[in-house]
């Protein structure tokens, strides 16, 4: 089957390429590794030795759809998929029938996904903690804890303001850059709530941000 046939389905993944199978009868969600394909015939996953999946007889999985979900290009693309075979040994493999339609879950840029990412940033010579509450393409929103009653913080910022975030991403090591401009402030008893426009964000933290965002929209379909 080729590109020049109506019926092909670009596949984006190779070998050992990771991969979320949830198993919606059992309400379930497997990472798993492509082990292989026939293009048009079959996909091949590979179960960790550890998933409790094995508990299972094949028969209960075999009996409903499955939801098979990848990343690639910083963007998250799944299909729907029945099972062909099951094998235990050596290892636990899946034959998964190949997808007939691959579609791209797609995050506008003005989106906000509620999230928890430990901040910081520097304002007047001191490091102040904060957490990234939610997030998009274009910004994000902050809260900053603070004692109550005390408004000096809160007397320093101000709207329009730079900021440069810094933020490190789950999985991912070292912090991300994110210079941004404050867009809107609030105080309340013991917190401090700002919006964040992003400016001048580097390629790389863009695209960190769109992968974590699509990460977020996988987990929550």
């Amino acid at each position: 089957m080729t590109a020049d046939n109506p019926g092909y389905v670009p596949f984006h993944l190779t070998a050992g390429s990771e991969v979320l199978l949830e198993i919606e009868a059992l309400k379930l969600r497997i990472k798993c590794v492509l082990v292989g394909f026939e293009t048009g015939q079959y996909i091949i996953i590979r179960l960790s030795s550890k998933d409790l999946i094995g508990n299972f007889r094949s028969e209960q999985i075999k009996s409903g759809q499955l939801l098979v979900r990848y990343l690639y290009q910083s963007a998250v693309y799944g299909f729907r998929t029945e099972v062909l075979n099951v094998v235990s040994t050596p290892a636990k493999i899946f034959f998964l029938s190949y997808p007939a339609k691959i579609e791209e879950y797609v995050a506008r840029d003005r989106d906000r996904f509620d999230c928890v990412l430990p901040a910081g940033t520097m304002l007047d010579n001191e490091i102040i903690d904060m957490v990234i509450i939610d997030i998009s393409n274009e910004g994000c929103q902050c809260v900053i804890k603070t004692a109550a009653g005390k408004n000096a913080l809160y007397n320093h910022m101000q709207v329009n303001k730079m900021l440069d975030l810094r933020v490190q991403f789950p999985g991912k090591e070292g912090m991300y850059r994110l210079p941004g401009r404050i867009r809107n402030l609030s105080k309340g008893q013991d917190r401090i709530t700002l919006g964040v426009k992003f400016e001048g964000l580097a390629e790389a933290a863009s695209e960190r941000i769109k992968e974590y965002i699509s990460l977020v929209v996988s987990a929550r379909k």
